[in-house]
């Protein structure tokens, strides 16, 4: 398993272990962030060859500018809450690849029974408590760890926040 310390949110660094989205779906939870200084994730993905993307934010004007630039994607204003907000999304969009940054809630990973036809995942967690629910989840589900890396910013104890990156 990889490892790395994280010193920023540009998609280059932050999200480098997603790798092959070339002609897949994705669903790209907690997508805003397009005025940033640097390529938002949404950006990132289709300049991967991403099929299609499925984005997913509670900020109204963020999905409002990425549908006006991208309007061949899904942009949905919707926060993602309970476990069965993000079946649905899932159940719905049948992506292969899911990127999961909405602060807090990817624990409702551990709600789940299956991710359908998600075959590559990658969490930001925001505490000890999330990530080893989530590690311990995709290793139920039959997913691979990869990485758990670390944030070297934003917090003073690296092993705080990070992002853990799965495979099936």
């Amino acid at each position: 398993m990889k490892s790395k310390v994280i010193y920023s949110e540009n998609p280059y660094e932050h999200w480098s272990d997603i790798t092959d989205v070339n002609g897949k779906i994705v669903l790209d939870l907690g997508c805003g962030w397009i005025e940033q200084g640097h390529e938002s994730t949404t950006e990132y993905f289709i300049k991967r060859g991403a099929a299609k993307i499925i984005g997913v934010d509670i900020n109204e004007a963020e999905i409002q500018k990425l549908q006006a630039i991208y309007p061949d994607h899904v942009f949905i204003c919707k926060a993602v809450e309970t476990k069965t907000d993000l079946f649905d999304l899932i159940a719905k969009y049948k992506p292969e690849v899911v990127k999961m940054d909405i602060e807090g809630f990817e624990k409702l990973l551990k709600f789940l029974g299956s991710l359908l036809t998600v075959r590559e995942i990658a969490i930001e967690y925001h505490n000890n408590e999330c990530k080893n629910i989530i590690l311990s989840k995709l290793d139920e589900l039959g997913f691979d760890i990869l990485a758990v890396n670390r944030f070297g910013y934003f917090c003073t104890d690296v092993e705080i926040m990070g992002v853990i990156h799965a495979k099936k």
